[in-house]
């Protein structure tokens, strides 16, 4: 391939095989769950096939294109991986590709933003929303056809083994139905939402990712869509309930004034900021089981000083799944001390600092990430948060997108007439 310096030239149209690539990287477990509950049983071999194909799309639609100065950091990101998982397979005995699966999903949605325009951007979030916010609708008003539906529980003991109790029969992923004691807004009597994700978490992720859409890309939008995805946003965290996007949601909100104003070592200091925050908190709040801050922030810590040699150099690959709830330690496990430092790096430094815009999603892209490795396991690198996360991350890599047109110049997108004119 010839390497060119830059993405002059891409199609100033809405690039809609990008936009369906977004939209069955977060739907396609919607679909395999009404297969499931209707049709015939999945296991977990159709998921991975789906998970495939979308990626197969994507690698088809990056090859077809030439490289650029931009593709250098997500390329030997991915290569690296390569020859790493090729390595941790040959000393461990057997073929692993969990981490590579992991790299690939952020590498080439990457190489897919760079190759979007504002406009494909805006539309594939935009119609990204409008299906996650009409399901969501759907589950909150008819909570029992959602549930008849989609069968989530059913799906999620068939495809991952996940859910060995049914609490009251609903058919709900059981985490949905929360428990007594755990945070709420008081707003919704229903269950936690889930949306097409059918589980709770990832309904949470994604607002997150949608808040920092917003905040990234706030100056692009029109009226119509500030409203329509702010909507969504205060919906999806109120009927989740959920407590780590919430506050993620404030801190995003003041970042909006604060991040471009922040330097760029910052976003590379970050997780040693909060591993030492995590550390100071777990010993102040003392041990906890529960779950909760001092719960969760706990395990984490207690794991990872549980870390030996042979996991930090990758020859315990097989514990990974052996740690939902501490993304650190699972990081450690997957891929060794040397492919957790290379996904740090690549974090912390894939986003460019030359705008504004771009200082924004490189700072709450590394606290969103950062921040739920605390908390969660495997969760964020999930190919439906990494996609949509990755492809905006990747449009504000390109060396094109910003600046080329002045703010009053620039293109939105006009919801009346679902046509891209200049804002005035």
């Amino acid at each position: 391939m010839k390497i060119v310096q830059g993405t002059e030239g891409r199609n100033q149209g809405v690039q809609w095989p990008i936009v369906a690539l977004l939209i069955a990287a977060i739907g396609y477990n919607a679909i395999l769950a009404i297969v499931n509950a209707h049709v015939t049983s999945l296991s977990v071999t159709q998921v991975a096939l789906c998970e495939f194909i979308v990626l197969s799309g994507a690698g088809v639609i990056v090859a077809r294109q030439r490289l650029t100065v931009d593709d250098g950091a997500w390329l030997t990101f991915l290569m690296g991986t390569f020859f790493g998982t090729v390595f941790l397979s040959l000393a461990n005995g057997s073929v692993l590709v969990e981490a590579l699966r992991n790299v690939a999903i952020v590498a080439l949605f990457t190489a897919l933003g760079i190759r979007s325009n504002a406009y494909t951007i805006r539309a594939a979030f935009l119609v990204a929303v409008g299906i996650v916010g009409s399901v969501m609708i759907f589950e909150i008003l008819a909570v029992s056809q959602y549930s008849q539906l989609f069968k989530p529980f059913s799906y999620y003991q068939n495809t991952r083994g996940i859910g060995e109790i049914d609490y009251g029969d609903v058919g709900l992923f059981g985490n949905a139905l929360g428990f007594e004691g755990r945070f709420s807004f008081g707003i919704f009597t229903t269950p936690r939402t889930s949306s097409i994700f059918l589980e709770q978490t990832s309904l949470a992720n994604f607002a997150s990712v949608v808040g920092i859409y917003l905040v990234t890309m706030w100056r692009w939008l029109v009226r119509g869509e500030r409203i329509l995805i702010v909507s969504f946003v205060l919906l999806a965290l109120m009927s989740n309930n959920t407590r780590m996007a919430s506050v993620f949601a404030g801190i995003t909100l003041a970042g909006y004034f604060l991040y471009p104003r922040l330097p760029r070592y910052g976003t590379l200091i970050l997780p040693i900021i909060l591993l030492g925050l995590a550390v100071g908190l777990s010993s102040w709040m003392g041990p906890s089981k529960e779950d909760d801050l001092a719960g969760r922030i706990g395990l984490t810590v207690r794991l990872l000083s549980l870390t030996d040699f042979p996991a930090s150099l990758g020859l315990r690959v097989a514990d990974a799944t052996e740690f939902p709830d501490s993304g650190y330690s699972y990081l450690i496990y997957s891929c060794s001390l040397v492919g957790a430092f290379a996904i740090w790096l690549y974090v912390a430094l894939a986003i460019p600092f030359r705008s504004p815009e771009q200082r924004r999603c490189a700072w709450a892209v590394s606290l969103f990430l950062f921040l739920n490795l605390l908390v969660a396991g495997n969760a964020v690198f999930s190919m439906k948060i990494a996609a949509p996360l990755w492809l905006l991350a990747g449009f504000m890599r390109s060396s094109t997108a910003f600046p080329r047109l002045s703010w009053r110049s620039a293109p939105v997108l006009r919801l009346r007439k679902l046509s891209w004119e200049p804002a005035i």
